[in-house]
């Protein structure tokens, strides 16, 4: 079985020759570039440099070689953009972490220093983002919508930007990708509402104008809408037809709860979330729409299927009300649960080799019965992540996942 027919059979909610694995499928299943470079090395590899295609989240480009190490079944079709008005079609060596490390950047990425030590990338005069010295990625600084209070700002704000320069690198990519792998293919879009709030307006300023300035955050939702589609309608006919699922994300959770009330969801977020979906599905109706909302999203996992998500990440399940068994008796069998594979918060970080595999089979027993379920970490894997823990977080999860589907007569 390719690894595509495996993630298809776990997007049909069927039980394939084991289960599949994710390793840098999309930016919420990656690994930071330090553990990255780390891995390559302990693995013998020759070729030690790391390209950095997210900036904000300094997450390192999967290569082939260590996908197939790790069994992993899944690539994903990346933006143009690697954060802050940088490309990913050309890159530049330059040192990040003064670490020994060979990192590779994408165009376009000139952060200054400035006299505390701190890194800042600057734009038409502003800082619009950094990172402290000594940091391992970079914090968002500038807001645009910041205290607006007419439509025509947002108007000149928020437009559709797919260019012909990415659809030509989003349709080069893909050749090279199908030619070259026989692996499932996730298409980033983004497409989030709630986050592009808070990338617009600010997080805290954002919150408040939802109770306090209504009228205008529903005006900026339906051009965020007008804009999605506008794009989508362009991204879905040139490589649509040759992806397995798309991607959209906002991040509805907190550790402890959701970030807004059902009501506000149900009102504001969820009818625009329906219309993408909608969007999506007519004009690609075999294609699987994943969502990834980060925390604790358990009042809302209903609210998303009944909108046209199929697939769910990252499965937070150390966050309230995010247990994998409640997960999997209530919507195992109409959402299919990508992650909760490992813990990234407490367990990797802090536990023993033989813990994490304990806990990988303890998950895998609990969320791979029936299939629905890609074993995944839950999001990426962080820069302090020793190699000997990720390939056994990868190897158990392979190994196990084998006798846990292979062991079944089907």
């Amino acid at each position: 079985m390719t690894s595509r027919e495996r993630i298809i059979e776990a997007l049909n909610h069927r039980e394939a020759d084991r289960v599949p694995l994710d390793l840098g499928g999309m930016r919420s299943t990656g690994i930071h570039a330090i553990a990255y470079g780390k891995l390559k090395e302990y693995m013998g590899l020759s070729d030690r440099s790391v390209k950095i295609f997210d900036v904000f989240q300094q997450l390192a480009l999967v290569e082939e070689e260590v996908r197939r190490r790790v069994h992993s079944d899944v690539v994903e079709l990346k933006r143009l953009d690697g954060g802050f008005d940088t490309r990913i079609d050309k890159w530049k060596e330059y040192d990040m972490f003064k670490d020994g490390g060979r990192y590779l950047l994408p165009d376009g990425f000139d952060p200054v220093t400035m006299p505390d030590g701190s890194r800042a990338i600057v734009r038409e005069g502003r800082i619009v983002a950094s990172m402290p010295k000594g940091g391992f990625y970079f914090d968002g600084k500038y807001f645009p919508l910041t205290g607006v209070q007419d439509r025509k700002a947002i108007d000149e704000a928020v437009y559709p930007d797919l260019t012909e320069r990415e659809i030509a690198f989003l349709k080069d990519q893909l050749g090279e990708l199908r030619s070259s792998t026989d692996c499932a293919v996730i298409g980033t879009f983004g497409g989030n509402f709630l986050e592009a709030g808070h990338s617009y307006f600010g997080y805290q300023e954002f919150m408040e104008r939802m109770i306090t300035d209504r009228k205008l955050v529903e005006y900026f939702l339906d051009r965020l809408l007008e804009k999605y589609t506008i794009e989508l309608e362009r991204y879905l006919l040139e490589v649509g037809g040759d992806i397995d699922l798309i991607q959209i994300g906002d991040d509805y959770g907190t550790q402890e709860n959701t970030q807004i009330s059902p009501q506000a969801f149900k009102s504001l977020f969820k009818p625009r979330l329906k219309a993408l979906c909608d969007f999506i599905h007519s004009k690609r109706p075999n294609l699987f729409i994943f969502l990834h909302s980060c925390g604790s999203i358990y009042p809302f996992i209903r609210d998303f299927i009944e909108a046209g998500v199929q697939v769910l990440n990252p499965i937070q399940t150390n966050a309230k009300n995010m247990d994998p068994t409640l997960l999997k008796r209530e919507f195992g069998n109409e959402i299919v649960l990508w992650g909760g594979g490992c813990d990234t918060q407490h367990l990797l970080p802090f536990g023993t080799l033989e813990e994490i595999e304990e806990d990988v089979k303890k998950r895998i027993d609990i969320l791979a019965p029936g299939g629905g379920f890609v074993f995944a970490s839950i999001h990426n894997i962080q820069m302090e992540i020793p190699p000997e823990k990720i390939l056994r977080l990868f190897d158990t999860a392979y190994e196990y996942g084998r006798g846990v589907y292979g062991g079944r007569k089907r």
